[in-house]
């Protein structure tokens, strides 16, 4: 006898960066789309890479186009000097985003569940890391064509979280 087996969509993982605009609106619905039929929380995230010796690592975005893929790192400090105590966290820090910001208005209105989280590191390790700390079911991820050697110079973060994901992945073509 054959068996089924259903698979519940609890955790829904949206990392986003500024460069994802042009494609906000389509990544939102297409989330709206999964998690609003089964109550799931989306976690909206955004890595934010580690300073190294004082040079901030700038990637391909999360889109696979030549933009940061994060906050900068000096954005990022003018954030964190915007608190005066240690009480916030890099959730909180990340909220700020105005990426996230827009992202969450959304999921207010729709009444979906979400918690923000902001990841420090490499960006491909920092949001595969998160997905496993969350349990993640499925990924909503945003991108676009890229040249061959875009790919060769740069990397491509969508390809890695498409290939190295826990979960099944979403991905949402850019314009």
């Amino acid at each position: 006898m054959n068996e089924v087996v259903l698979v519940t969509i609890e955790t829904v993982l949206l990392p986003v960066s500024d460069s994802d605009e042009d494609r906000l609106n389509r990544l939102i619905d297409t989330v709206l789309e999964i998690a609003a039929p089964t109550d799931a929380t989306v976690v909206v995230a955004h890595a934010i890479p580690e300073q190294d010796d004082g040079v901030v690592t700038t990637i391909p975005a999360i889109s696979g186009g030549n933009y940061p893929q994060t906050l900068s790192q000096p954005e990022y400090d003018d954030l964190l000097d915007r608190y005066s105590d240690s009480d916030h966290s890099v959730d909180e820090v990340v909220s700020e985003h105005e990426t996230v910001q827009s992202v969450t208005d959304r999921l207010d209105e729709a009444g979906v569940e979400y918690e923000v989280r902001g990841a420090v590191g490499d960006p491909s390790e920092a949001i595969l890391e998160l997905a496993g700390d969350i349990d993640a079911d499925r990924f909503v991820i945003g991108g676009s064509r890229r040249t061959p050697t875009d790919k060769a110079v740069f990397g491509s973060l969508s390809q890695t979280l498409l290939l190295e994901a826990p979960c099944p992945v979403t991905f949402v073509h850019g314009d």
